[in-house]
């Protein structure tokens, strides 16, 4: 079937629905963006692209955004929490491009966002458009938004993240499984880590009950830091509550001076708590369908 003529809106303007959004229009479909956001932002925190990922990327027209502010880390380094041991290492850098064909990148998640913006013609994005419903009518989709817009389109799709509302109205309520772990998050200048001489690899450091994580993001201007540790409950599911930095610090008080050095240069943190789904039964209802947004 051609692709004239065939409208789709996708809704959520994250990294998942403006990928969407030039993938479609390269391959000559009409399409048009809401998302809910006046602004287009995200919270700071990294994001890994593995080949598989980066070639989509490179193919969309972002391999120069890429090279600029993207990082091409050596190596994967698992070390142990206490003394640094090395547990395990994995080459990535030219030995994974490589065997692949496209670069491994660890990129700030807002750099990868304003890239894909950036992409994207003006007059496809339209912001401030928050989903309230939607009705399909066989042959189109009418998307209903708050303050009484609304859109047709022969395809809808929903980008729109964890608390999807189109997956809500396809699929119905759902109830999240806590996976007895949360996030602390934050970045560091690099600068303020110099005397660390750290590698450009991404480092995983493994202890009792937590994990730690490490690695250089905008062009090396930053260094991610991800402290993720056990907890027995958690009710509530959120990428943007601050948390304690505190409550990371002494979890990680005993640990390699490193970890300690690193935690302590964040000026703030965001915590979240990892939530499972159960797989859906299908993905798509007529017109309509959910993708997983990033």
């Amino acid at each position: 079937m051609g692709t004239d003529g065939i409208s789709v809106g996708i809704v959520g303007g994250g990294i998942g629905g403006l990928s969407a959004a030039l993938s479609l229009l390269r391959a000559g479909f009409d399409v048009q963006v809401y998302e809910q956001a006046a602004t287009l932002s995200e919270v700071g925190a990294g994001v890994q692209v593995s080949p598989n990922a980066s070639r989509i990327l490179h193919r969309l027209g972002l391999a120069a955004e890429l090279a600029r502010t993207g990082v091409r880390p050596v190596a994967l380094h698992q070390r142990r929490w206490a003394d640094g041991r090395t547990l395990l290492r994995a080459p990535l850098g030219a030995p994974m491009e490589a065997a692949f064909g496209y670069p491994y990148y660890h990129l700030h998640r807002a750099d990868l966002l304003a890239a894909l913006a950036r992409a994207v013609p003006a007059d496809r994005l339209h912001l401030g458009h928050r989903l309230t419903g939607l009705t399909e009518h066989g042959n189109s989709v009418t998307a209903r938004f708050a303050g009484g817009a609304r859109a047709e389109c022969d395809v809808l799709v929903g980008a729109d993240g964890i608390h999807s509302t189109v997956r809500r109205e396809l699929f119905g309520a759902e109830a999240p499984r806590f996976t007895g772990c949360v996030a602390y998050r934050g970045l560091v200048p690099a600068h303020r880590l110099r005397h660390l001489d750290l590698e450009v690899s991404g480092q995983v450091w493994m202890g009792p009950g937590r994990h730690f994580v490490h690695y250089f993001v905008s062009g090396r201007r930053l260094v991610n830091v991800v402290a993720v540790l056990e907890r027995d409950a958690w009710t509530r599911e959120s990428w943007t509550d601050r948390g304690d930095l505190g409550e990371a610090l002494a979890a990680y008080a005993d640990w390699h001076p490193q970890v300690r050095a690193i935690l302590s240069a964040v000026d703030e943190t965001y915590v979240w708590a990892l939530f499972d789904r159960a797989p859906l039964p299908r993905w798509s209802v007529g017109r309509d369908a959910s993708v997983v947004d990033l």
